[in-house]
């Protein structure tokens, strides 16, 4: 019964697109400690890059020459690219492919960093806070505090940034509690783009050696997501792909799932970029071979979320949850 709820949402909001992204991750260099996360900045096993703004721009444009119109661009939290940095480099983008929409995944930044960015022509932000339990985020998050995430969240939307948000599945220590929590999280705050990740532990972290994720119980949460918040962009994980493989992620596209990241990130620093072990990626050809046998069609375009420009967005739960953090 949920999952045929969930089909026809899925439907009435976006029918049967599933909206193509490419993404850039380049640097990963990271200021933060996520005990998850295999960019953690005392993780100093793995090679460190940074892309140059050239290499960045040319990478761009093989992005839109393949016909995609919205990039990513993803790095760790790495202040080496500064705010006027980032800021030319999205004016440089817009000059060359206006008609691209550019969403930006570079961290926390203070709040007039934001307003600048999006006047320099980023419209998208994602701004995963991953656990939205005060206590399990300090305890996996040593160097940030949940209320600045949360804060963060607040200040991009306000700069006229369209925000996606999400969390893991799979930390140790989290109850279905916490789960139920997360989709009162996506309900009341009404997120543009909802990513469910899946614990996947990585090399040289304080999780390397605990247990992966339930993949199930990100399918199911993906399902429930949907009927919290129809109206939401929810993406297939590279995470959730790369464990459960092609067919579970063609049954996720036809049940839910309506973008997917094609990672466009140069080859000669794509296997760096480790966030957890085991990442795969797929090519725009293959990718769209899993849409087309999901029943949906790959859709190439900006592809704006349901509600921009037509509904306001609630805070109370934002509020709620920055009391519980003080």
């Amino acid at each position: 019964m949920l999952l045929h709820q969930c089909h026809l949402l899925t439907e009435k909001y976006y029918g049967k697109q599933v909206f193509l992204r490419g993404i850039i991750e380049f640097s990963n260099f990271c200021s933060q400690s996520c005990c998850y996360c295999g960019l953690r900045s005392e993780n100093t096993s793995i090679p460190r890059y940074r892309l140059s703004i050239e290499e960045i721009i040319e990478t761009v444009g093989r992005i839109y020459k393949d016909g995609i119109r919205s990039v990513v661009l993803q790095s760790g939290e790495d202040l080496f690219y500064t705010t006027s940095v980032i800021a030319d480099l999205c004016s440089e983008i817009i000059r060359c492919y206006p008609d691209l929409a550019i969403t930006l995944s570079i961290g926390e930044r203070e709040s007039p960093a934001y307003r600048k960015l999006r006047k320099a022509g980023a419209s998208r932000f994602l701004m995963k806070h991953e656990i939205v339990n005060p206590i399990l985020y300090r305890s996996y998050h040593p160097k940030q505090e949940l209320i600045t995430r949360l804060g963060a969240q607040q200040s991009i939307r306000k700069a006229g940034f369209i925000l996606g948000s999400g969390f893991l599945i799979g930390l140790p220590g989290q109850t279905i509690t916490d789960i139920y929590n997360e989709f009162l999280f996506l309900k009341q705050n009404r997120f543009d783009m909802w990513g469910i990740g899946l614990f996947i532990p990585a090399d040289n972290t304080p999780l390397e050696n605990t247990v992966i994720g339930n993949p199930s119980l990100v399918y199911r949460s993906m399902i429930c997501s949907r009927i919290y918040e129809p109206q939401t962009m929810i993406p297939i994980t590279t995470a959730y792909h790369s464990t459960v493989g092609d067919d579970a992620t063609i049954l996720a596209l036809r049940d839910v799932a309506n973008v997917y990241m094609i990672n466009y990130t140069p080859d000669s620093v794509k296997h760096l970029y480790k966030i957890y072990n085991h990442k795969k990626s797929l090519s725009l050809e293959k990718t769209c071979d899993l849409i087309q046998k999901a029943g949906k069609k790959p859709t190439f375009t900006k592809g704006e979320p349901y509600r921009v420009n037509h509904q306001k967005y609630a805070t109370s739960y934002w509020n709620t949850r920055t009391d519980q953090c003080r």
